[in-house]
């Protein structure tokens, strides 16, 4: 069967009241974005969806701030008082005429894959259903306040995204609503109705966001990686600064600022992960004011930027390179200091030492270089 068109629909009318906030759950911050942001952003990465209603209560006071709010391809629409009524008012709205399928998807479901909406899609023609749904078994025990331990094998948890048939499903959820059934999701509706559905295997990260502390466990699947690096040509001198602690040696370094060759590469992979350039972006060596920065005080600044999208240091792993000084003597204080200037244990950082094997300018000992690797993760 040919698909001609997908319709989705987003209901968002809810407030959410065991989530515990003033706030909406579908507005709270996740990953930098609201969540609803993060759901809308996986969707339209599909190329099988037309349309996208989003539906939402009245005198929503929110929804003109989300970074979809213009897209041509989202209509907006009020919804009901129940999910039943938000998800029919979208399926009887004039954008929704001439349609095959529908996709409803939780508003508070942002961790999914849109890669799944194929398969759903796959799975309802094969089966010749009406609706198809993904599932994931019971990890838990399960247990009822009547009956006690209940055999968990005869369960399974319902997620969203549904794909069902346009006709079936609109049929089915004036039925409902006729009949005052609380719908809690459109494969139910359309089981109520004599229609069949079918299913396929979900992913445990799909999970909804009912209460707070879900959406610190989402955010543990939010990391973000960058690299950076340094090199400084030496001159001679009475020691070079490295992470903070002053290296006694023979050799300082060239540079428009103290030098300290890590905390820059350091400070460039953060950045990387914030995917907001380099250090010379934020501190140009064309700048006067930077003759001699303190280079804790750019370390401080990459620190309020990251701090800033909701994010904070997982771990560091840094290698110096260079003949000389040898750094294992020092590395204790070098990891100590760098401990205190980025407010992370020492078991969190790793540093290294090697040389260039006699190799370039790092191996005819007149320069030293630094390259670094960062994790970035919610906080």
């Amino acid at each position: 069967m040919k698909i001609k068109k997908i319709l989705a629909v987003i209901p968002a009318a809810g407030i959410g009241h065991r989530f515990g906030e003033k706030k909406p759950k579908q507005y709270a911050q996740l990953n930098a974005l609201s969540v609803i942001e993060n759901t809308v952003n996986e969707l339209l990465k599909s190329k099988l969806i037309d349309k996208l209603i989003i539906v939402i209560s009245e005198g929503d006071r929110y929804i003109k701030n989300q970074n979809f709010y213009k897209n041509k391809t989202i209509q907006l629409i009020n919804g009901g008082s129940s999910r039943a009524e938000s998800v029919n008012n979208a399926l009887n709205h004039e954008c929704a005429n001439g349609y095959d399928y529908v996709l409803v998807h939780d508003a508070a479901r942002p961790n999914f894959s849109y890669t799944i909406i194929s398969k759903l899609l796959e799975n309802l023609m094969e089966s010749k259903s009406s609706g198809s749904f993904p599932h994931i078994p019971i990890s838990d025990s399960l247990r009822s306040k009547e009956l006690g331990t209940v055999y968990k094998n005869e369960y399974f948890l319902a997620q969203t995204p549904q794909v069902c048939s346009f006709h079936d499903l609109k049929q089915s959820l004036q039925l409902c609503i006729s009949d005052g059934v609380n719908v809690p999701d459109e494969s139910f509706a359309l089981e109520y109705s004599g229609f069949n559905v079918s299913r396929i295997l979900g992913s445990r990260s799909n999970i909804k966001i009912t209460y707070k502390d879900d959406l610190k466990l989402l955010s543990k699947f939010n990391t973000r990686t960058g690299t950076g690096f340094d090199v400084h040509r030496y001159q001679e001198g009475n020691g070079i600064t490295l992470g903070g602690f002053k290296v006694p040696c023979e050799y300082s370094i060239i540079a428009h600022s103290d030098g300290d060759v890590l905390l820059h590469s350091i400070a460039d992979s953060i950045l990387g992960a914030s995917a907001l350039g380099d250090i010379g972006i934020f501190f140009s060596d064309q700048d006067i004011n930077n003759k001699g920065l303190d280079s804790k005080k750019i370390i401080e600044f990459c620190l309020n930027k990251i701090e800033s999208i909701g994010m904070e240091i997982y771990n560091i792993d840094s290698t110096i390179i260079c003949e000389q000084p040898k750094i294992n003597p020092f590395r204790d204080n070098i990891l100590k200091s760098l401990s205190q200037i980025l407010g992370i244990p020492e078991s969190k950082i790793g540093l290294k030492a090697t040389t260039a094997e006699k190799l370039g300018i790092i191996g005819k000992n007149k320069a030293i270089s630094v390259q670094s690797l960062v994790n970035l993760k919610d906080k």
